[in-house]
């Protein structure tokens, strides 16, 4: 593949995993994994059939001994996943990565009665356990448990599920990640992974953008048929297991583990949906500022005023460490970490994973951040995100293992919270009225990407899903169909999506490896703006607020946890509260259009 011949500085920006192993042959994995089994085996034997009868004391002692397990045995599984991230073709990292997922199915093997035991603890002797000060720090972990009482499956069911789960879906994730990395897009000369081709269609010439699109479209029909099927599978991998567990439709297990409820979820779409109206307006401003006719999927990103920056890998890390460090001297050492020490892997690469994202690995081990850096004023954005979900995972990692991760609904506060830093600190320092009107603008599709276009993707899985159980095996040409009606709804008559976009959908991993994942994108980032308006309105008082609610990570639910910042998800109108700022920053771009 050829090289990008301009440097950006993150070349040499590289993870140094010698702090978890030294090789995928490190002795000491198998170590961990077979000391792992051993451990597992010998909870099983203590505490198989008597979860509910035990005393305050042993029962702490239960959960004291199950998270040393889980914190030895989670680093070869996070090493794998690295490993693999960097490159996907490394046979090595594959073997392991099979090998860890294999290891966490025989030790589950021994672990399975523990959730189904939990869920059978009654009210009465939840409350007595509870109240014993040893037992008060797992209460969310039991809670959790006792919530999937009316869809758990009998013990030796649940056995026979773990046994089989590496070569269920986990194996068809991990081969539509290897086909998605794989992906090389012949643009001109030069043949490029899919993140440099798609970062394409954000330059400021039009035909560069088309050239990349059609290019695009071209690569991603090469085995669009192979990653079908794993679409296809996954699907009816969904639907035998809500099925088999009695969830009344394809995406309440999703809201069960993001501690929400169905009616809130359609809450959520309902209101973006009808607000489709406000993509449409900013997307006819944006045409009249291109003095075109007539806006196409290429023209999405495109640049206002043929107005980019670049900028390097330093002033990237300058940008978003001090717009961090701006809001708090705790967050700004937190995340200034990240570049002092090998927690970052930032360049572009043949066979890497595509693009980006924070690894959180345990409450006593720092997280990892992967990054495809362009030297894009967007990807300083990205960085900014992702080291919001490292800051997150940082000031969590006072709580337990079973507490650390928030759920999928609060994930995105503190990521779309540090964007909105580094944006404010662009705009503070900008003064070109272009070049503000063009960052304004690269916000707003920002937002829309988020928001908007997450919803619609959660259209599209719902279509997907639904049609699916009722028609059988979809084609690649009716997935191209469901993925264009779901699309087209969000931009009105403001851009024509062509017959290129069907094949579109076939890249997005989210819809393989976490079905039903992409709306909570759309409430973390209404939920973000509004808690950066607090902020806003309240000042330096609101930071230690703030602080205080990413430090809780999971370990209370996500609507009790944001009442701590003096806001109600469960208000009807709270989703539209958020979307006002959206359409608030639209009018923004139309009086700034007009002038």
């Amino acid at each position: 593949m050829a090289q990008a011949t301009t440097s950006t500085g993150a070349e040499n920006v590289r993870w140094d995993l010698s702090d978890l192993y030294t090789s995928p042959t490190d002795p000491q994995i198998e170590a961990v994994l077979a000391e792992g089994l051993e451990q597992a085996e010998r909870f099983e034997a203590d505490y198989r059939g008597r979860v509910t009868q035990l005393e305050p004391g042993d029962f702490a002692r239960m959960f004291e001994q199950l998270e040393q397990m889980q914190e030895r045995v989670s680093l070869p599984a996070v090493y794998a996943q690295l490993l693999h991230s960097q490159n996907t073709a490394d046979p090595a990292a594959g073997r392991l990565v099979a090998r860890v997922e294999e290891a966490g199915s025989q030790r589950g093997r021994h672990t399975v009665f523990f959730p189904l035991e939990l869920a059978e603890l009654t009210d009465e002797q939840v409350a007595t356990l509870f109240a014993d000060p040893r037992v008060a720090p797992y209460r969310h972990a039991v809670e959790e448990a006792r919530k999937y009482r009316p869809h758990n499956l009998t013990e030796v069911e649940e056995r026979l599920l773990t046994d089989r789960a590496p070569v269920s879906t986990s194996a068809w994730v991990r081969l539509f990640e290897e086909l998605a990395s794989a992906i090389k897009v012949p643009i001109a000369d030069e043949s490029m992974p899919l993140d440099k081709a798609l970062a394409r269609l954000h330059e400021p010439d039009r035909n560069r953008r088309r050239e990349a699109s059609a290019s695009v479209t071209q690569a991603l029909r090469q085995d669009i048929r192979t990653r079908a099927y794993v679409f296809n599978t996954v699907l009816q991998d969904r639907a035998i297991d809500d099925r088999l567990r009695k969830y009344p439709n394809w995406v309440s297990f999703r809201n069960l583990a993001n501690e929400t409820s169905d009616e809130a979820v359609q809450a959520l779409v309902d209101a973006v949906t009808r607000r489709y109206g406000m993509v449409a307006r900013y997307y006819r401003v944006k045409k009249r500022l291109l003095k075109v006719d007539e806006l196409f999927e290429w023209d999405r990103y495109a640049p206002i005023e043929e107005v980019s920056r670049e900028l390097s890998w330093e002033e990237a890390k300058e940008l978003v460490l001090g717009s961090y460090s701006r809001f708090s001297e705790r967050a700004g050492q937190l995340v200034s970490e990240f570049f002092e020490k090998p927690w970052i892997d930032a360049p572009v690469l043949e066979n890497k994973r595509s693009g980006a994202f924070c690894m959180g690995v345990t409450p006593k081990f720092h997280p990892y951040v992967l990054l495809n850096f362009t030297g894009r004023l967007r990807d300083a954005l990205t960085l900014a995100h992702e080291l919001g979900h490292g800051l997150h995972d940082r000031l969590a990692a006072r709580q337990n293992i079973f507490d650390y991760h928030p759920p999928l609904t609060l994930a995105e506060t503190a990521s779309v919270f540090g964007e909105a830093l580094t944006f404010d600190r662009i705009m503070a320092d900008e003064r070109d009225p272009k070049i503000r009107l063009s960052m304004l603008c690269h916000q707003v599709e920002d937002a829309f990407a988020t928001v908007f276009r997450q919803v619609a993707f959660n259209r599209f899985e719902d279509a997907a899903h639904t049609r699916r159980r009722k028609e059988g095996e979809l084609s690649v040409d009716q997935l191209g169909e469901v993925w264009q009606a779901s699309l087209q709804p969000m931009f009105g008559d403001s851009v024509t999506l062509t017959e290129d976009h069907k094949a579109w959908w076939s890249y997005i991993p989210h819809f393989i490896f976490a079905p039903g994942y992409v709306y909570a994108y759309a409430f973390g980032n209404l939920l973000a703006l509004s808690v950066y308006r607090r902020y806003q309105e309240a000042g330096p008082a609101f930071v230690q607020r703030y602080l205080d609610f990413l430090a809780a990570g999971g370990s209370t639910r996500p609507d009790e946890l944001v009442r701590t910042l003096d806001m109600d998800i469960t208000d009807p109108g709270f989703w539209d509260r958020g979307l006002d700022i959206l359409d608030g920053m639209v009018k923004q771009i139309e009086e700034l259009a007009a002038t």
